[in-house]
């Protein structure tokens, strides 16, 4: 009775140590989150804006819900100003495969959300890898498993700085 045991017990620690040894090489095959060797690698680009809220073309950003859109980074930067009155400088390349051409995220007015991929000439959406973003960059659905690139900003007065 006791040798059957001490089988049983060795026969168990031998199958414990081969589901280990599975799981751990399975898992050595990941990507990292790392900028690097992961999936959200996005290039660096100089950014460098100062935005004067008391000029015209700029106004709107002091309401919230407004955004601002701007050339520079990689494929474009939002300015936002969200429903709980912050400001947010965000990249708009998707983190997922930000190599791809059609990396790029939109805001999407109906859903409140960045979305990845564009609209086309009739404003329909048309999406690329289907992630969702929220307006402080934070994912919130599809494959991608980082959140948005963001830049520094700072505000004194009416004035914003943006920068990385």
């Amino acid at each position: 009775m006791v040798e059957s045991l001490v089988k049983a017990f060795i026969l168990m620690n031998k199958i414990v140590l081969i589901l280990s040894l599975v799981a751990f090489l399975f898992n050595a095959g990941c990507k990292p989150d790392d900028i690097f060797t992961g999936d959200c690698f996005v290039p660096e680009r100089n950014v460098n804006y100062t935005i004067n809220m008391d000029l015209p073309e700029y106004f709107n950003l002091r309401n919230l819900g407004e955004y601002l859109e701007l050339a520079g980074g990689n494929r474009g930067v939002y300015v936002i100003h969200d429903f709980d009155d912050n400001y947010v400088a965000i990249e708009r390349t998707c983190t997922y495969r930000s190599d791809d051409s059609c990396a790029q995220v939109v805001l999407d007015p109906e859903s409140l959300q960045l979305r990845c991929g564009s609209f086309d000439s009739k404003d329909d959406f048309v999406p690329c890898c289907g992630s969702a973003y929220s307006f402080n960059g934070s994912l919130l659905g599809g494959p991608s498993r980082c959140r948005l690139k963001t830049y520094r900003l700072s505000r004194q007065g009416n004035t914003l700085y943006i920068a990385n």
